[in-house]
């Protein structure tokens, strides 16, 4: 649920637009949300100063890449200590195969999406990559069989 008292029905229409296409010009937001260019220029560049624009990017298909091997992987430690917690976050930082992380609750401390070219690449990742830190102590894996949607828009 969004926030209303910060963001107005205007502001909403505007992330709800450029959520579906960012390469939208000022002009074509502006005809789209029935607001003169001005206007919307400026909330435009509040939204984005406000940080709720966090980026804007291009949504590349996996598959065509050689990508397209998706796992969903999820990791305990022996222990979720603020150093180790630091620790981890780099080594995320650093692996291009995982496209998201997120620290979670329940059985698992860490779920990754991994996105690699095969079950071997997989491997590789995991035996060389994951494996090699000491405090993790078990790994599971869920491989993607087939992707029913995909949402990259917040709902507003």
């Amino acid at each position: 649920m969004v926030n209303t008292s910060t963001l107005d029905d205007i502001d909403i229409r505007i992330l709800r637009e450029l959520q579906q296409n960012s390469r939208l010009t000022n002009k074509e937001l502006a005809a789209r949300i029935h607001l003169s260019t001005t206007p919307t220029f400026e909330r435009h560049r509040r939204l984005e100063r406000e940080g709720y624009i966090k980026s804007y990017t291009t949504i590349v298909d996996a598959g065509l890449i050689d990508r397209g091997f998706t796992v969903f992987c999820n990791i305990s430690t022996n222990n979720i200590f603020r150093d180790k917690i630091e620790d981890f976050r780099n080594h995320v930082a650093e692996w291009k195969e995982v496209t998201e992380c997120y620290n979670v609750s329940g059985e698992f401390d860490f779920q990754m999406k991994v996105c690699v070219s095969s079950m071997k690449a997989y491997q590789e990742f995991i035996i060389n990559k994951v494996g090699a830190i000491s405090y993790i102590t078990k790994i599971q894996s869920s491989f993607v069989m087939d992707t029913l949607k995909v949402a990259y828009s917040v709902p507003l």
